[in-house]
């Protein structure tokens, strides 16, 4: 048991190393990069299957037993849906809606931003908002 984690732990800094000098490195067309894609090909293909009967090996019956499992997994079962005949569901008012769709103001961003945390997830483009509230105090100077 304690080998198997002390194993389990070199190769989990031995994958680390890797990543980190993937990073720093970066994706260029190198020996490095090409054993990486290659690992990881090995890592995500199905050379074999257990079935009740036996081992399926080929790669064409591998195949078949995959497509054949996530279609009868998917497949449309027909089955009776709930009716909701006689159900009242509540109804916004013309007012609340109103209130859904119209346009925040810029007082209303700007109330949101200073009482956010700046440190969380960044945005799409890599910006947090500390760097948005900084570039906010920087505009009312």
């Amino acid at each position: 048991m304690i080998l198997w984690r002390i194993l389990k732990a070199k190769d989990a800094l031995i994958a680390q190393r890797s990543r980190s000098r993937w990073l720093k490195e970066g994706d260029v067309n190198s020996n490095f990069f090409h054993k990486c894609v290659k690992l990881r090909k090995s890592r995500n293909s199905i050379k074999a299957l257990r079935e009740n009967d036996g081992w399926l090996v080929s790669p064409f019956e591998v195949r078949r037993k995959v497509v054949n499992y996530f279609t009868a997994h998917v497949a449309d079962d027909r089955w009776e849906r709930p009716k909701l005949d006689g159900v009242e569901f509540d109804k916004l008012s013309v007012a609340d809606n109103e209130l859904l769709v119209t346009p925040f103001s810029l007082l209303e961003m700007e109330a949101v931003v200073k009482d956010s945390d700046g440190g969380k997830s960044s945005g799409s483009d890599g910006f947090n908002f500390a760097f948005i509230k900084r570039i906010l105090v920087l505009d009312k100077k």
